[in-house]
C-alpha cells in the first residue's frame, strides 16, 4: 500500500508491491470515523506560508541507450547545443493541479494530484480522487526527509530521505523529484554525445549511475522525449512524451507528459494533465498528522 501511493505521489515506480487494495480503496473509501479528526501530535511537521523568498508502451519502443565511449562525438555540435541543454526553468516557487491516469497490467486508476514546490527546499504533494471526495495521500519531501500520510491505512511514514528506497525502486535525491514535478530534465550532467536531424537534436547524458537521452524540437527548444536507463545492465528504462506546452514569464513548461515505466517484465504509465499551473506565489504546505495515526518509520 505504502509503496504504490509513494509512487503515485512521488512519480516513481515501484516494481513489487500490491495495487489492488488500494484501487479498491478508491472505488470504496473508507468512512471516516469520529476519532480520525486531525489533531497535530507534537512532532507534526509544520510547514505554511511560504513565500516566494524563502498507455503502456510495448518493450520493444523503448531505444536501447548506448554508453558514450562507442559513439564518435561531434564535439562542435555538443558545443553549439549545450545553451539548449542548460536551459531551465527560472522560479522561486510552484504550485500545479493536475488529472492524473495510471495503467499497470493490474489495474487502472483515475485521480487527482496537488504539487506544491519551494525550489531546492519542499515538495508538498496530495492525492485525491473521485471528485475530490476520497482523501488518499499527503506527502512531504525536504532535502534530507520523507513524510507520508496514508489516509485510507490510517498510518504515517517518517524516514530520512536516503532511506527512502524502502518505499521506491531505487535510491531518490530531492533534484530529481523536483524536476519531475517541473517537467525538467530528470539529472544534470555533461552531454557526451549530440545528433541534429530533421526539426529536432537529440543529447546523450551520462553520469556514474544513469545514461539519458533526450529529444528536442528546434523550433523552441522544448523537449519532445526523454529516456532514463542505468548503466548497470537490465536496471529499469524511463521514458516520458512531453506535450501541450504554456508559455509563461518564468519559462515553457509541458503541461501534458507521459511517463512510461519498464522494469523487467513490469510495465506501467501514467499520464499527467496539468489543469492550473503558478510560479511564485506565496504557499501554504499543510502537513498536519492525526494524533490516532500508527507511525511507521
Amino acid at each position: 500500500m505504502n509503496r504504490y501511493l509513494a509512487f503515485i505521489s512521488l512519480f516513481i515506480l515501484a516494481n513489487s508491491f500490491s495495487s489492488c487494495s488500494f484501487y479498491k480503496a478508491m472505488r470504496h473509501p473508507k468512512p471516516k470515523s469520529e476519532n480520525s479528526a486531525a489533531k497535530p501530535v507534537t512532532d507534526s511537521v509544520k510547514v505554511s506560508n511560504i513565500a516566494p523568498e524563502a498507455k503502456p508502451l510495448p518493450r520493444d519502443t523503448m531505444v536501447a541507450v548506448v554508453p558514450h565511449d562507442t559513439v564518435t562525438v561531434d564535439k562542435r555540435l555538443v558545443e553549439q547545443l549545450t545553451p539548449i541543454w542548460k536551459k531551465r526553468l527560472v522560479y522561486k516557487t510552484f504550485s500545479g493541479k493536475a488529472k492524473m491516469k495510471f495503467e499497470s497490467a493490474e489495474s487502472k486508476l483515475e485521480f487527482t494530484g496537488h504539487f506544491r514546490v519551494v525550489k531546492d527546499s519542499v515538495i508538498w504533494i496530495n492525492i485525491t480522487a473521485l471528485g475530490g471526495m476520497f482523501q488518499a495521500a499527503r506527502i512531504l519531501v525536504t532535502p534530507d526527509s520523507f513524510f507520508m500520510i496514508n489516509y485510507q491505512q490510517e498510518e504515517v511514514t517518517r524516514m530520512p530521505l536516503s532511506q527512502a528506497n524502502k518505499l521506491l525502486p531505487a535510491n531518490v535525491d530531492f533534484a530529481s523529484l523536483q524536476n519531475l514535478i517541473l517537467g525538467e530534465p530528470l539529472r544534470d550532467g555533461p552531454i557526451t554525445s549530440a545528433t541534429s536531424m530533421g526539426d529536432s537534436c537529440t543529447l546523450m547524458i551520462q553520469d556514474s549511475a544513469y545514461i539519458q537521452r533526450y529529444v528536442y524540437n528546434k523550433t523552441d527548444s522544448t523537449i519532445r522525449t526523454g529516456q532514463l536507463n542505468t548503466v548497470k545492465p537490465n536496471g529499469p528504462q524511463a521514458k516520458t512524451e512531453y506535450g501541450s506546452y504554456m508559455s509563461t514569464a518564468n519559462g515553457k513548461i509541458s503541461t501534458g507528459r507521459t511517463l512510461n515505466i519498464q522494469n523487467g517484465i513490469e510495465v506501467y504509465s501514467l499520464d499527467m494533465s496539468f489543469s492550473r499551473i503558478y510560479f511564485d506565489q506565496p504557499l501554504d504546505l499543510p502537513f498536519s498528522i492525526p494524533a490516532n495515526y500508527t507511525l511507521k518509520q
